[in-house]
């Protein structure tokens, strides 16, 4: 972790640490089939804002690509790396999408609220809990926290801590 650049990023966190916050978003994301429901529908997320961005101004897609990717690797060098190529992967196809002119903003959007019902259906369905609605988590954290938990050993100390801290907001938020 680079812990010098994300201690930039704390003002945007509800809890102290990036462990309190994977923990935050491991609570609210514990259930095995919501969690593979926002791992399945993260990359149409993507693809939809690219495809946005895209269409307005080439220049604006890639600002979003380069500072997105950026605070990821501020959070995470390995996750950070994943997104550059989950990025490289979908901006193709977005932009050639983003070539449909104003249809393409609509299809994009279309995208956007069906990847986002999908997670809906996954935090009231199988959750049974509603989604915990923070902008900062829900747009940098929640896809760090899926991504690291994709390609990382879970038996680190580092993910130890993460169980300790969902333990602890579990107390909090059940109360």
């Amino acid at each position: 972790m680079t812990r010098i650049g994300l201690q930039l990023l704390y003002p945007f966190f509800k809890g102290n640490s990036l462990e309190s916050e994977f923990g935050f978003v491991n609570y609210y994301h514990c259930h095995p089939i919501n969690r593979l429901l926002h791992i399945i529908t993260l990359p149409f997320l993507i693809f939809s804002l690219l495809s946005i961005t895209y269409s307005i101004d080439y220049r604006l897609s890639l600002l979003f690509y380069i500072i997105y990717c950026t605070i990821i690797f501020i959070i995470d060098i390995k996750s950070g790396l994943a997104f550059l190529i989950l990025f490289a992967l979908v901006f193709g196809p977005a932009k050639i999408l983003s070539a449909q002119g104003i249809l393409s903003i609509f299809y994009s959007l279309l995208i956007m609220l069906t990847a986002l019902i999908i997670q809906g259906i996954g935090h009231y369905q199988f959750q049974k809990a509603a989604p915990a609605f923070r902008l900062f988590e829900a747009i940098f954290i929640t896809p760090t926290f899926l991504m690291m938990y994709l390609i990382t050993n879970h038996n680190k100390t580092f993910w130890n801590d993460v169980k300790n801290e969902t333990n602890k907001w579990k107390q909090v938020l059940e109360k």
